[in-house]
């Protein structure tokens, strides 16, 4: 039974990897426009259309979420990537900003495609990585610099007030999901007693419009400092800096 099972699974990887190359840059022509409805369509609200070109888990999440999600919102910008995977499964990358509410968000997304008879339909949505060139090492802008400072050394309250002036993508939502949660106001209070100072940042990479930055700051609470280190994405989104990481390294 296991040599069954074995040859089976190299059957099945094999096949995979030997029809690898069968999408090609041609194949855009087909997968790209897919990519486009669903984008176009999600952040205007016409969930009719996107759930035309969805399938599997990525449809059942977006018929359970429609309800929740903004509409409204229009995309201004976007660079999509191809990548094959196998045979009648191609993945895209999707690097792009939407404006909403007189804001603008960068998000990047990935999108898993399978060709069902002479359709591409996207199966599964995730978080993926911002397109950008080479880091690095330069001179950190000031704008960005600035944005970093003040928002790590915003008070806590502010921080919720306002996350769409500094953050962006994946932490621009969470922090609004989390406004949405009961507010706990004994916690509140200790946070607000906690102030932060940046001493140092250290660009680590640089390209166009993203920056790695080391930052180097105190927190200080009940008149003790303990020294924290952390690592910050920045990017720009749509002519502004904003943060898109924070990884703390050290503490």
């Amino acid at each position: 039974m296991k040599k069954i099972v074995i040859l089976l699974i190299c059957f099945l990887l094999a096949g995979c990897d030997s029809n690898k190359g069968s999408i090609t840059d041609s194949t855009e022509k087909e997968i790209f426009p897919v990519v486009d409805i669903y984008l176009d369509n999600a952040a205007a609200g016409n969930w009719k259309e996107v759930f035309e070109v969805l399938s599997g888990e990525a449809l059942a999440e977006a018929k359970a979420n429609s309800g929740r999600v903004k509409s409204g919102e229009k995309i201004v910008s976007k660079n999509l990537k191809l990548t094959p995977v196998c045979r009648d499964v191609a993945e895209v990358s999707a690097d792009f900003t939407r404006a909403s509410g007189g804001g603008f968000d960068r998000l990047a997304y990935n999108f898993r495609l399978k060709k069902y008879e002479d359709r591409w339909r996207i199966y599964k949505t995730t978080y993926g990585e911002y397109q950008h060139g080479e880091l690095k090492f330069g001179q950190l802008p000031p704008e960005t610099a600035a944005v970093i400072k003040t928002y790590i050394e915003l008070p806590f309250n502010h921080k919720r007030a306002d996350p769409h002036k500094y953050l962006s993508g994946k932490l621009l939502q969470d922090s609004q999901k989390a406004k949405l949660l009961p507010v706990d106001s004994k916690a509140n209070k200790e946070q607000e007693n906690i102030k932060t100072v940046v001493k140092a940042m250290d660009c680590l990479g640089l390209t166009g419009g993203y920056a790695v930055v080391r930052v180097s700051y105190d927190v200080i609470k009940d008149n003790t400092t303990y020294p924290v280190e952390m690592l910050v994405e920045a990017l720009d989104v749509n002519g502004a800096w904003k943060i898109c990481g924070m990884d703390v390294t050290k503490a």
